[in-house]
Protein backbone atom coordinates (compact mmCIF):
# COMPACT_ATOMS: atom_id res chain seq x y z
CA UNK A 1 0.00 0.00 0.00
CA UNK A 2 1.37 3.41 -0.99
CA UNK A 3 1.82 5.88 1.81
CA UNK A 4 2.41 9.60 1.84
CA UNK A 5 2.34 9.73 5.64
CA UNK A 6 5.64 11.36 6.68
CA UNK A 7 5.73 9.40 9.97
CA UNK A 8 5.36 6.06 8.19
CA UNK A 9 8.03 7.05 5.67
CA UNK A 10 10.34 8.18 8.47
CA UNK A 11 9.89 4.88 10.32
CA UNK A 12 10.59 2.89 7.15
CA UNK A 13 13.77 4.87 6.47
CA UNK A 14 14.93 4.56 10.07
CA UNK A 15 14.30 0.79 10.09
CA UNK A 16 16.43 0.38 6.95
CA UNK A 17 19.13 2.59 8.48
CA UNK A 18 19.20 0.45 11.65
CA UNK A 19 19.51 -2.71 9.52
CA UNK A 20 22.43 -1.22 7.56
CA UNK A 21 24.21 -0.11 10.73
CA UNK A 22 23.79 -3.62 12.14
CA UNK A 23 25.24 -5.06 8.94
CA UNK A 24 28.17 -2.63 8.97
CA UNK A 25 28.94 -3.62 12.58
CA UNK A 26 28.81 -7.28 11.56
CA UNK A 27 31.20 -6.64 8.64
CA UNK A 28 33.59 -4.84 10.97
CA UNK A 29 33.50 -7.80 13.37
CA UNK A 30 34.23 -10.18 10.50
CA UNK A 31 37.14 -8.04 9.29
CA UNK A 32 38.60 -7.98 12.82
CA UNK A 33 38.24 -11.75 13.03
CA UNK A 34 40.03 -12.17 9.69
CA UNK A 35 42.86 -9.90 10.86
CA UNK A 36 43.26 -11.88 14.09
CA UNK A 37 43.06 -15.34 12.53
CA UNK A 38 45.21 -15.05 9.43
CA UNK A 39 46.98 -18.24 8.57
CA UNK A 40 50.66 -18.44 7.75
CA UNK A 41 49.83 -20.34 4.57
CA UNK A 42 49.99 -18.05 1.56
CA UNK A 43 46.96 -19.41 -0.30
CA UNK A 44 44.68 -19.23 2.71
CA UNK A 45 45.95 -15.73 3.53
CA UNK A 46 45.20 -14.62 -0.01
CA UNK A 47 41.65 -15.96 0.26
CA UNK A 48 41.15 -14.14 3.54
CA UNK A 49 42.41 -10.90 2.00
CA UNK A 50 39.95 -11.30 -0.88
CA UNK A 51 37.12 -11.83 1.61
CA UNK A 52 38.24 -8.78 3.58
CA UNK A 53 38.22 -6.65 0.41
CA UNK A 54 34.74 -7.91 -0.47
CA UNK A 55 33.45 -7.09 3.02
CA UNK A 56 35.02 -3.62 2.82
CA UNK A 57 33.25 -2.94 -0.51
CA UNK A 58 29.95 -4.09 0.98
CA UNK A 59 30.62 -1.81 3.92
CA UNK A 60 31.18 1.12 1.51
CA UNK A 61 27.86 0.40 -0.18
CA UNK A 62 26.09 0.29 3.17
CA UNK A 63 27.71 3.59 4.18
CA UNK A 64 26.57 5.17 0.90
CA UNK A 65 23.02 3.92 1.45
CA UNK A 66 23.05 5.28 5.01
CA UNK A 67 24.07 8.67 3.58
CA UNK A 68 21.16 8.48 1.12
CA UNK A 69 18.76 7.61 3.95
CA UNK A 70 20.05 10.50 6.06
CA UNK A 71 19.53 12.83 3.07
CA UNK A 72 15.99 11.51 2.59
CA UNK A 73 15.23 12.02 6.29
CA UNK A 74 16.51 15.59 6.10
CA UNK A 75 14.36 16.22 3.00
CA UNK A 76 11.39 14.86 4.94
CA UNK A 77 12.08 17.25 7.84
CA UNK A 78 12.48 20.16 5.42
CA UNK A 79 9.24 19.34 3.62
CA UNK A 80 11.12 18.58 0.37
CA UNK A 81 10.81 14.79 0.33
CA UNK A 82 8.04 14.56 -2.27
CA UNK A 83 9.63 17.06 -4.71
CA UNK A 84 12.25 16.38 -7.37
CA UNK A 85 15.58 18.04 -6.55
CA UNK A 86 16.13 18.86 -10.23
CA UNK A 87 12.80 20.29 -11.41
CA UNK A 88 10.72 20.69 -8.25
CA UNK A 89 7.86 18.61 -9.64
CA UNK A 90 6.32 15.89 -7.43
CA UNK A 91 8.03 12.50 -7.32
CA UNK A 92 5.46 9.77 -8.00
CA UNK A 93 4.41 8.02 -4.78
CA UNK A 94 5.02 4.66 -6.53
CA UNK A 95 8.63 5.68 -7.16
CA UNK A 96 9.13 6.71 -3.54
CA UNK A 97 7.53 3.46 -2.38
CA UNK A 98 9.94 1.44 -4.52
CA UNK A 99 12.95 3.67 -3.81
CA UNK A 100 12.41 5.67 -0.59
CA UNK A 101 15.71 7.53 -1.05
CA UNK A 102 14.82 8.81 -4.54
CA UNK A 103 15.52 12.51 -4.96
CA UNK A 104 14.56 12.81 -8.62
CA UNK A 105 11.34 12.29 -10.53
CA UNK A 106 11.48 9.52 -13.12
CA UNK A 107 12.02 11.97 -16.00
CA UNK A 108 15.06 13.59 -14.37
CA UNK A 109 16.41 10.25 -13.13
CA UNK A 110 16.28 8.83 -16.66
CA UNK A 111 17.88 11.99 -18.05
CA UNK A 112 20.72 11.72 -15.53
CA UNK A 113 21.22 8.03 -16.36
CA UNK A 114 21.39 8.81 -20.10
CA UNK A 115 23.94 11.55 -19.45
CA UNK A 116 26.02 9.24 -17.26
CA UNK A 117 25.87 6.52 -19.92
CA UNK A 118 26.98 9.00 -22.58
CA UNK A 119 29.90 10.13 -20.44
CA UNK A 120 30.84 6.53 -19.69
CA UNK A 121 30.67 5.53 -23.35
CA UNK A 122 33.08 8.10 -24.70
CA UNK A 123 34.80 9.49 -21.61
CA UNK A 124 33.65 13.05 -22.30
CA UNK A 125 30.93 15.07 -20.63
CA UNK A 126 28.69 16.13 -23.49
CA UNK A 127 25.10 16.88 -22.45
Amino acid sequence: MLTTDPNAIRERLLARRRELLRRVAQFEDELRWLDEHQSAELEEESQEQNIARLLARLDDRSAAEIDQIDHALQRLVNGEYFACEACGEPIAPERLEALPTATLCIVDAERRERQAAAVGADGSSTP
